[in-house]
């Protein structure tokens, strides 16, 4: 956990299928530049070698001290929230890529107690649909509309700027509060998850089980208000099914 000017932040820095060693020595770079030292490597396509830490300079230990993980699983494990990147601007019904920009996504995680995970994508293509889908929240960097794209060292540096200056805005008795723990955040989704396939006549489940996820996540964050949602919410899907099967009984 790092602490910078009298606010705590467990900040988890991953990095998906990293492509280039010259962007690796720069992500270190940033994160140390900012006080975080937590680093995830999911899959990189290239080893941590004379390239990366020539360009990490005195942010090496970064580099030794990441974690190499096969899974994107294995690298959010332990944490109750995760936010992915992206650089594409949603259109539609896209609910994968509607994101936040950095300062909303701060508000949201800045100081609140609970172990984040900042996801970057591929140095190429980002982070695929089925990585999307198992982030809690999406940011996107506001930029050109010709050509929006940052270099991953250069996005990750802004997002972890905007989330040092949100810790300068949170007074210290602000991160008394208790938030929801990565298991309580589970049981919701599951329920939630049950609660919309006991629904009849909706279309697309998956795609409004996701949509209700990100409302709650970006609404919801301590103990207190997640305990009274779930308890509706297994009560709304007990009701549902229990009357579901009444009506079969009576056919």
């Amino acid at each position: 956990m790092a602490a910078h000017g009298g606010v705590l932040m467990d900040l988890r820095v991953v990095l998906v299928g990293s492509e280039y060693e010259q962007n690796l020595g720069y992500c270190a770079r940033v994160m140390k530049n900012f006080d975080f030292t937590e680093l995830f490597l999911v899959n990189p396509q290239v080893k941590i070698g004379d390239e990366a830490k020539m360009y990490s300079k005195h942010a090496y230990d970064v580099l030794l001290n990441a974690r190499i993980v096969d899974s994107f699983d294995k690298a959010i494990d332990g944490c109750t929230l995760v936010i992915g990147t992206t650089a594409v601007t949603a259109g539609g019904r896209d609910v994968l890529r509607k994101p936040l920009t950095p300062r909303e996504a701060a508000k949201l995680i800045v100081g609140k107690n609970q172990k984040v995970a900042l996801v970057i994508g591929r140095d190429g293509t980002g982070l695929s649909k089925d990585e999307l889908e198992k982030c809690d929240l999406v940011v996107r960097i506001p930029s050109s509309e010709r050509y929006g794209t940052l270099n991953i060292s250069h996005a990750l540096g802004i997002l972890l700027y905007e989330f040092r200056m949100r810790e300068k805005e949170i007074a210290k008795d602000d991160t008394s509060v208790e938030f929801l723990s990565a298991s309580e955040k589970k049981v919701i989704d599951e329920t939630l998850k049950s609660l919309v396939k006991s629904l009849k006549g909706i279309k697309g489940e998956k795609t409004t089980t996701l949509s209700l996820k990100r409302i709650f996540n970006r609404g919801i964050r301590s103990s207190i208000e997640g305990k009274a949602l779930l308890n509706f919410l297994k009560k709304l899907d007990k009701q549902i099914k229990e009357k579901q099967i009444s009506e079969k009984a009576s056919e």
